[in-house]
């Protein structure tokens, strides 16, 4: 391909990825309204959020092992249509089921489009240029996952919440015609379609039991012996699954993808950054509106300090990563990563607004600069392309779901424990007690970055002996 159809083209698959990781975010700051305007409490109005999260990361190995079989560029366009209908959906619902409907039609084509992506980009890129292609892509992933919050309140503050969706419409089709006129044709394909339904049940019951038990315990608690079981009933699951996949003559997941190292490190790493980001996503908009009592428009402002420095850093760490490697550069945006955790465990209102750009600034820095999409895919085989896109979806979404839990679960249980009662709201007359459950919830973030920082370094030390 010519290079300035490439570049349309990863422009085009870029920003429908940057959309489809935005809606798992965006929603956040409009909950509030959403319980309002649908007539439902403020948890249930949380499913909106959630049903899409637990959708996605249900669905992305099928669609990644359906890519390898029917063609990824195929799967993308479907699901950049399916996506773009179901946000017409969301816009339009006038109560929680329909909403809750859209939201499933949403996460369809959603997880389509992630699970093909970067198989596509790697397919359309020569391998020298591998590194740039997924930094920019990456840049718009990472930029949609923590650019929601900022996003969302600044269209909130002169639209309603039904333009978060409505958004999605235009971007979304215009992406879909400039795939449908450049986009290279790939051949028909013939072959019957096989997927491993054993399989998949058995991925699909282990990822349901593990959220409902998430879920379930933020709301009674997680030492509730019906909590532990449904975790462990999570566990047995993944054993069945990986004892069927290597066994199976053609499985859903080749799991020998995950004898390469770095391959393993960088899902895990991947993971665990993407979890923190979703504790600022979740944190940091009640800190601004609720402790610091700015306007939902101003806090929009202040939030997208992350999304503008990050926009920079991804492609350049990209470039830099094509010199001396994903993984060393990853290396160095952990050690950044770890200045802005340090921030926000000791932040208070007397420090000003100035301390806490710095660290949004430093974290979207950071955040764009960790070359997540390149170490996984660097990593993997020609023969994995398909499903080791699918598997790094899978790991972002996995993480921001988990963030999600992880940060509120830490938030409630720290000002709950401050108050000396249970508490699963804001407290309006005591916001210290907030803060001191923020800084509760930023030592367990400090520590995940602490924990990537540590597999990367074993990695970049094993390469070295390797060479």
């Amino acid at each position: 391909m010519k290079q300035k159809s490439q570049w349309i083209l990863l422009l085009a698959t870029s920003m429908v990825s940057f959309m489809s990781t935005i809606d798992a975010s965006i929603v956040n700051i409009a909950v509030p309204q959403l319980s309002h305007d649908l007539h439902v409490p403020m948890n249930e109005a949380e499913w909106v959020v959630s049903v899409y999260l637990v959708l996605i990361c249900m669905l992305l190995i099928f669609f990644g092992k359906l890519s390898d079989q029917i063609g990824r560029i195929k799967l993308f366009q479907i699901g950049t249509l399916i996506f773009v209908i179901g946000s017409l959906g969301c816009g339009l619902s006038m109560n929680l089921p329909l909403m809750l409907g859209a939201r499933v039609v949403q996460a369809i084509g959603a997880s389509m489009t992630m699970a093909t992506n970067f198989g596509i980009i790697t397919q359309i890129f020569p391998r020298n240029r591998h590194g740039v292609a997924l930094g920019v892509n990456s840049s718009f992933v990472q930029v949609g996952n923590i650019m929601g919050p900022g996003l969302g309140g600044l269209i909130l503050s002169v639209l309603s919440w039904h333009f978060i969706f409505f958004i999605n419409v235009p971007i979304g089709l215009i992406a879909f015609v400039f795939g449908y006129k450049i986009f290279p044709k790939e051949p028909a394909i013939h072959e019957k379609v096989q997927i491993d339904f054993p399989g998949y049940l058995a991925y699909v019951l282990a990822i349901v039991s593990f959220f409902v038990a998430i879920y379930w315990g933020q709301e009674v608690g997680f030492a509730k012996l019906k909590i532990l079981g449904l975790f462990c009933l999570s566990a047995i699951f993944i054993a069945i699954f990986i004892f069927h996949e290597n066994r199976v003559g053609k499985p859903l997941l080749n799991l020998q993808i995950f004898k390469n190292v770095g391959f393993s490190i960088g899902v895990i790493s991947t993971m665990l950054v993407f979890a923190v980001g979703y504790f600022n996503n979740m944190i940091m908009p009640y800190y601004l509106q609720e402790t610091l009592k700015y306007s939902s428009a101003v806090a929009g402002l202040i939030l997208m300090a992350v999304p503008l420095l990050n926009i920079f850093s991804a492609p350049v760490g990209g470039m830099i990563g094509d010199r001396i490697g994903a993984d060393e550069v990853s290396l160095i945006a952990l050690v950044i990563f770890l200045i802005p955790e340090l921030i926000f465990m000791f932040i208070t209102p007397n420090w000003g607004i100035v301390w806490l750009v710095i660290g949004l600034m430093l974290f979207g820095l950071a955040n764009g600069a960790f070359q997540n999409n390149p170490m996984i895919m660097g990593n993997a085989g020609k023969q994995f392309q398909g499903i080791a896109g699918s598997i790094a979806a899978l790991a972002r979404n996995l993480g921001m779901s988990i963030g999600l839990s992880l940060s509120t679960s830490l938030l409630y249980f720290g000002i709950s424990q401050k108050a000396g009662r249970h508490i699963t709201t804001y407290p309006e007359h005591n916001p210290n007690w907030f803060v001191y459950g923020m800084h509760f919830s930023y030592w367990f973030a400090f520590a995940l970055i602490g924990i990537a920082l540590v597999l990367l370094i074993t990695l970049v030390k094993h390469q070295k002996k390797a060479v």
